[in-house]
């Protein structure tokens, strides 16, 4: 017998018998398959607060009324309100198809459909919805050159403009309407370098929504062969040809169908930022089973994308007085 211990306690019978009954909390163990069981799963099955199903439904409901009531004008008008918060709209770097300019400047009408398009072509033409990997480091190669295209096109075309004479004239002289890189900017060329910056912020935007929302994700990449590269880009040039060919038809349908997809673009990414803030908020982030459960953060996308809309428009309708072009800010080229 120890000193200062109870006899009873070194009996072996009374030790097994208070090892059998100490209690331990259940541990979260994480397997293979990105199950999980103890909090993780308590999270997956329980439901979101009623209050803020409620609340989040009501705010998007305001947020579309006072959407509708603030900006005039009917369906067209509209979309150029969304377009506006994200684009300068100057007519001189926007189609203009039979039923008049579109929503968004040559480049942007490039990259937020591309992006949009993306997207799609992820979750429904190659089902990656479960997908949760980022593609492999090589992938990044040509997926900056597409972003650095889009800049240094961009930057080319704003040196072209008639406030940079100036300074042009003391860098690297070039002639009237020639950018910084030598060439003169082209609509065909400002929405290419759009679909393919759109096309690379898809491939950045799915995995990182899928990291967010989904419990039930698979640890593989959503963009996986060179070959599925090849086949983005082709589809990114297909939606540019598109887009060239149809603002020549000299129909207003087709500028309902190409203002409402460019306005679907901007929307989508905003709500798609939105919906992944929201559950981050919530610390339900990879807690969701699929869409049936994603509804909820999805309301709250789209309110988030209807507040950043309204905002930036108001903005810019207090800094320049329009949506159309940016004539408060003339000394300012705009980079496209």
């Amino acid at each position: 017998v120890i000193q200062g211990e109870h006899p009873s306690s070194c009996d072996p019978r009374r030790r097994r018998w208070r090892r059998r009954f100490v209690f331990s909390p259940p541990p979260i163990i994480i397997v293979d398959d990105g199950t999980a069981t103890g909090k993780e799963e308590a999270l997956r099955q329980r439901p979101f607060p009623p209050l803020v199903m409620w609340l989040g439904g009501l705010l998007a409901l305001a947020g579309l009324i006072a959407f509708i009531v603030w900006t005039p004008g009917g369906l067209l008008r509209k979309i150029d309100y969304v377009g506006a918060a994200v684009c300068h709209r100057r007519l001189s770097h926007s189609f203009v198809t039979a039923g008049g300019q579109l929503p968004l400047c040559q480049r942007c009408t490039g990259t937020f459909p591309g992006a949009l398009t993306g997207v799609l072509v992820y979750w429904v033409g190659w089902r990656r919805r479960r997908s949760l990997r980022f593609p492999r480091w090589p992938f990044f190669v040509p997926l900056g050159f597409f972003a650095a295209f889009w800049g240094l096109d961009g930057l080319n075309s704003a040196t072209s403009e008639s406030q940079f004479y100036p300074l042009m004239a003391q860098i690297a002289p070039r002639p009237p309407g020639i950018g910084l890189l030598g060439y003169a900017p082209q609509p065909w060329l400002r929405l290419l370098t759009g679909a393919l910056m759109g096309i690379a912020m898809s491939t950045v935007l799915v995995p990182a929504f899928n990291q967010s929302l989904w419990a039930d994700g698979e640890s593989t990449p959503t963009l996986r062969t060179w070959h599925e590269l090849a086949l983005l880009v082709a589809v990114a040039l297909g939606m540019a040809a598109l887009f060239l060919g149809l603002v020549a038809v000299p129909f207003g349908i087709v500028h309902y169908a190409l203002s409402v997809y460019s306005g679907l673009g901007v929307l989508a990414l905003f709500m798609l930022l939105g919906a992944m803030m929201f559950v981050l908020v919530m610390q339900r982030d990879g807690t969701l089973t699929g869409w049936g459960d994603a509804w909820i953060p999805l309301v709250w996308g789209g309110v988030f994308a209807l507040f950043v809309i309204l905002l930036m428009t108001a903005v810019r309708i207090w800094a320049t007085g329009t949506i159309d072009g940016v004539p408060g800010l003339a000394w300012l080229p705009a980079i496209t």
